[in-house]
């Protein structure tokens, strides 16, 4: 008995030590992984590519509320802060009352471009002519147009408009620059085959920018149902006035920023 007894002893003593050894392999590998993991982190370059996260940028609707309100919207999407680290540091002068309402800080804008890229494969040139301001604005950069309800054009007469439920709310957020009123986007540029088709023609321009004085204008308008636009209209028409630092072509679904240099002009 005693002999039995000394030999489960020395049994779960080995196993015991077999136990300690798999677990001190085990996280000997998951500690040179974490290291390694790490290593790979300084090394690669952060640039172009943000690991296929979608962008997204300030909500111009949610920034305009914010200004007409005084309050802060907490919950508006924002772009990465990985994509706000990109952007040069600067340190402008205190602006208390943009302080106020969390918007003393570089905003950006994402303006989808569904047209206006053109990309030539025999040479790897990716072109870009468009202009940010629509033919309703010019001279302004739409970043947000809502429009709600159904247009009664060619359903309907005028007077019966509005009793027959053709009522549109526009929901409009504008961007305006300076006097220059800057708003087209030209470049020549070159991006390889396999960049362009990894981005599926998914283009938009972000637009990095400071609110300057007035920041804010914002306005209500109606407009009766006519002959030539047989429904009931109410627009909200704001402008959001900026200082442009910086514009970038990128592909928001992907997160991939294919050129940092361009510029706005007339």
């Amino acid at each position: 008995m005693s002999n039995l007894k000394s030999r489960l002893i020395r049994f779960n003593a080995a196993c015991a030590l077999l136990c300690f050894e798999a677990l001190a392999h085990a996280a000997s590998l998951q500690a040179a992984s974490d290291v390694k993991a790490a290593s790979q982190a300084q090394v690669s370059p952060r640039a172009d590519i943000f690991a296929a996260r979608p962008v997204v940028g300030d909500d111009p609707g949610a920034v305009r509320d914010t200004l007409a309100t005084g309050r802060v919207h907490a919950n508006w999407p924002t772009l990465t802060e990985r994509l706000r680290e990109l952007i040069p540091a600067r340190k402008p002068p205190p602006n208390l009352d943009l302080a106020k309402v969390g918007l003393d800080h570089d905003l950006v804008f994402v303006v989808p471009l569904p047209y206006g890229v053109l990309y030539r494969s025999q040479n790897h040139s990716l072109t870009v002519k468009t202009d940010l301001a629509s033919d309703d604005a010019p001279g302004m950069i739409v970043l947000k147009k809502i429009v709600a309800g159904q247009s009664g054009r060619g359903l309907v007469v005028a007077p019966e408009a509005k009793a027959k439920g053709f009522v549109q709310q526009i929901d409009l957020v504008e961007l305006k620059l300076d006097a220059s009123s800057k708003t087209k986007v030209r470049a020549h540029l070159t991006v390889p085959q396999a960049t362009f088709a990894s981005v599926d023609g998914d283009f938009a321009i972000a637009l990095m920018c400071d609110l300057t004085p007035p920041y804010l204008s914002d306005k209500r308008e109606h407009s009766d149902p006519t002959d030539d636009e047989p429904t009931d209209i109410t627009t909200r028409a704001s402008v959001l006035y900026a200082n442009i630092r910086a514009v970038w072509l990128i592909s928001p679904h992907t997160g991939t920023v294919l050129t940092k240099n361009l510029h706005l002009s007339n």
